[in-house]
């Protein structure tokens, strides 16, 4: 019995604790809501959660990060918006200050709202949160925009990782806001001098049938007559010379190009006249029009002018200059030299190159009393020559004197004497304007006056009659005898090119502007298949379009001292380099090659002239712009020749002068691609610097088929709109066509300053479309990344749901299941505390 009551006692307690270890489990389950609590009780399980929470936990910091990014694409939303009510209310100025009715007063208020509104702009462009600028890209701590609108920023996208491996994008950089390129817009260029209708400006002089019409200012259109465009001395419309038309630019592809053609002026029957419509479509053939494709499209605007607009959307390459002569010239340098009666089509306030040594004089063909030298005496300093302006500050140093000569004005009967007026001389160096004017009134006696305006010397002959009336009353078309050529000369008496051809005549052969301590050249460097602005590792083939080898480029400067210098950048099949004069007179030039950069000693090389970068070329005009700073040896050096060739000697003395080169001058390109110059040394610099292709004004029969493949500072038309934007630098010029009144190009008439290259109100209300339809784009892509993280925020949190209900599935313990089994165990528990109970108060006796 005894044996029997100990078994019977251990099993009940083995009962009795699986029991309660089962009920404790139950509980816990109950209690917890989960299947386990450690890893060890079900491995499977426990590992299938960890998944399922490292999951939830992605998708928490997925929902963290979305809800942030958002907020940012809320603030950008709301300070564009601001941007965009801004624009509106700007527009509305610009559109007032349109109408042709205001005063200086008025046009000052407007401008001053309107910059107003350009500087809460910019202040927008600056927004911080948190301590980090909106628009800045990445360098979120660095304030975006300088006052004058230039961006420190860069073109970073900051990125919110929303899923694995997906990120988006959450920020509008101040680049692509304010600075980049809209691939829907077209580039349109236009003229700067506006045509008028000569006949009917000049009825008494042109036209036979109305020659007592009221003289009226009409622009020229596209039906008008060649003839009413280029003008005439006479009413007769049979006798007029040929025009020969100049073109120079370049093709949608980015390819140089010039044209010379020919049109007939004279017409005996109007119905057959040359129309300035076929000028136009002359214009569009020499960019690639045919009648099958137009890739520009041609057009005379309201006011006169000629603009070319792009026909395919995106590309920015097409650039134009033209003139007309009456005469066909292989030089286009020698037109004012040769006596030509010149048109121009476009102006610039660019200081152009010594390019000729005798002028003569034009007279002028609705009043000829008026004899004029063709060209413009310009400064220095880059101003209309006045009386008292020094003579040796407008001619080049090469010439010391001036011959003048010709033949005598009329008699006081109006008749021509035609009598020589002998060659005499002026000083340059001790003599002004006044001196040489003097000399002329004294020398060519008669009836005259000799004045200056707007940089031209006139002559006017007060002995020439009407041929209408013969007397003193317009028009004044009676025969002129004074004839005047001016002629600059050596000390040896030898003609040298002492002259600048008229500003309105010149193309590339100008000098970069003149901004303080900076020279900065007008035209953008692009790569021409791309579209992109040129950098410095562009090389200059890519924005040719075409095979540089056999191209020089002439660099005519004063360098860091004011020192005059002429050099080369010769590229020829043998590579390309750099020439420079030789400070010891008769010696040959420094040839100093463009050494290869990646070229690792012992291998040195010159670089291929279709390889050459934009910053090899800017180490070189820096180079050039340090020439008086260094001596012959350190030139020497550089050109590295050995036997064997180029020595790493020879690039170790290039290196060298380029370093000392940079600690004065430094050459760069800005955002746009256009090359500045910059002296560290001078507040104003004592720099000029200009660059053309060699063969620019040959328009020989060769001459035609090489056109100068690259461009970089020039007369050249104006850009009204192109794909890409410059918001602040493109707003400044608005407010300042308000504040100067200038309504349309050549609107301020013959002043000579920057406003010449202002597109004008009404060309800005065009441009300003662009502008304010950027900002409404960039107000898209912002909502669409806005979209994108609440759609991201929606996807999570559904996702998260689905897997909390499949975590739950895992690991969640049924409670309603686990609750009957607790109740049975409890019973059952129960069941074995009551056998147990009675089994204990069980005695011997009970079993006797």
């Amino acid at each position: 019995m005894r044996v029997t009551f100990g078994t019977k006692y251990n099993q009940m307690d083995y009962y009795q604790n699986t029991l309660q270890n089962k009920l404790n489990e139950a509980n816990t389950k109950i209690a917890s809501g989960l299947k386990i609590k450690y890893g060890y009780e079900d491995s499977s399980i426990f590992n299938q959660n960890l998944k399922l929470e490292y999951d939830v936990h992605g998708l928490n910091q997925s929902i963290d990060i979305a809800n942030d990014a958002n907020t940012n694409t809320l603030h950008t939303d709301k300070s564009l918006s601001e941007i965009s009510k801004a624009l509106d209310d700007f527009k509305t100025k610009l559109i007032h200050a349109g109408n042709d009715i205001h005063s200086q007063t008025s046009r000052e208020a407007i401008a001053n709202d309107m910059q107003s509104i350009r500087d809460h702009i910019l202040s927008i462009a600056n927004t911080s949160i948190g301590g980090e600028y909106i628009f800045a890209g990445s360098r979120v701590d660095i304030k975006p925009f300088n006052d004058d609108g230039t961006y420190n920023g860069n073109n970073a996208k900051l990125e919110a990782l929303i899923a694995p491996d997906m990120k988006s994008a959450y920020n509008i950089n101040g680049e692509e806001l304010f600075l980049s390129r809209d691939l829907d817009k077209y580039k349109t260029i236009t003229t700067n001098i506006q045509k008028l209708n000569l006949r009917k400006l000049y009825p008494s002089v042109m036209d036979k049938v109305h020659k007592t019409n009221i003289p009226s200012e009409v622009f020229i259109k596209s039906e008008d007559t060649l003839r009413d465009l280029i003008g005439d001395n006479d009413n007769d419309t049979t006798n007029d010379s040929k025009a020969y038309f100049y073109l120079r630019g370049k093709k949608v592809d980015g390819t140089s190009f010039k044209e010379k053609f020919v049109l007939d002026v004279a017409y005996s029957n109007e119905e057959n006249a040359t129309r300035v419509s076929d000028l136009l479509r002359k214009i569009g053939e020499a960019f690639g029009n045919t009648s099958q494709n137009q890739v520009v499209d041609v057009r005379m605007n309201a006011w006169g002018q000629i603009e070319i607009k792009e026909t395919k959307p995106g590309g920015s390459n097409i650039d134009f200059h033209l003139i007309a002569a009456d005469i066909d010239v292989d030089d286009v340098s020698m037109l004012n030299q040769s006596n030509a009666r010149v048109t121009s089509f476009q102006k610039s306030a660019y200081l152009g190159d010594f390019s000729l040594s005798k002028i003569s004089g034009i007279k002028n063909n609705y009043d000829a009393r008026y004899t004029s030298l063709p060209t413009e005496f310009i400064t220095s300093d880059n101003k209309y020559a006045s009386r008292s302006t020094k003579l040796s500050d407008i001619f080049g140093i090469e010439a010391n004197k001036i011959e003048i000569s010709g033949k005598l004005p009329n008699s006081p009967n109006g008749n021509k004497l035609d009598i020589k007026v002998e060659p005499f001389l002026i000083d340059i160096e001790n003599s002004t304007i006044d001196d040489l004017i003097k000399a002329i009134e004294s020398k060519f006696s008669g009836n005259i006056d000799v004045e200056i305006s707007n940089g031209k010397i006139n002559i006017i002959d007060h002995n020439v009659f009407s041929l209408e009336n013969d007397e003193k009353e317009p028009p004044f078309n009676g025969p002129s005898g004074l004839e005047i050529t001016l002629r600059t000369l050596n000390n040896n008496g030898n003609e040298v090119k002492a002259l600048r051809d008229s500003f309105q005549n010149n193309y590339d052969n100008v000098s970069f502007t003149n901004a303080g301590s900076s020279l900065r050249s007008n035209i953008s460097q692009m790569n021409a298949l791309s579209g992109e602005y040129a950098k410095d590792d562009t090389k200059l083939s890519e924005v040719a379009n075409k095979s540089l080898v056999g191209e020089t480029y002439i660099m005519r400067l004063k360098d860091h001292n004011g020192i005059d210098v002429e050099a080369k950048i010769e590229f020829s099949s043998n590579g390309a380099f750099l020439i420079l004069p030789n400070k010891n007179a008769g010696e040959g030039n420094y040839r100093i090659p463009f050494y290869n950069p990646h070229d690792r000693p012992p291998e040195i090389s010159v670089t291929k002239a279709d390889d050459v970068t934009y910053r090899q070329l800017l180490d070189a005009i820096t180079i050039t712009l340090n020439y008086s700073n260094k001596q012959t040896q350190d030139f020497l050096n550089a050109q590295g020749n050995t036997s064997d060739g180029l020595s790493e000697s020879g690039k170790k003395a290039y290196e060298k002068l380029l370093n000392m080169a940079n600690s004065n001058v430094n050459a760069t390109l800005n955002q746009e691609g256009q090359i500045e110059i910059k002296d560290n040394i001078r507040s104003i610099t004592k720099m000029q610097f200009m660059i053309h292709g060699s063969n620019s004004s040959d328009f020989s029969q060769s001459g035609l088929q090489n056109a100068p493949a690259l461009t970089f500072n020039a007369n050249n038309a104006l850009v009204i709109d192109k794909p890409y934007i410059n918001f602040f630098k493109q707003l400044d010029g608005m407010i300042e066509a308000v504040r100067k009144g200038i309504y349309r190009p050549d609107a301020l008439g013959d002043n000579y300053n920057a406003d010449l290259r202002n597109i004008g109100i009404q060309n800005s209300i065009m441009l300003f479309d662009h502008l304010s339809d950027h900002i409404e784009k960039n107000i898209a892509l912002n909502g669409a990344y806005g979209r994108a993280f609440e759609d991201s925020i929606k996807r999570n949190e559904v996702l998260k749901v689905q897997v909390e209900s499949l975590k739950s599935d895992t690991i969640g313990t049924d409670i309603a299941d686990t609750y009957n089994k607790f109740s049975q165990l409890t019973n059952n528990y129960n069941a074995v505390l009551a056998s147990t109970s009675k089994i204990n108060q069980m005695s011997l006796v009970d079993f006797l």
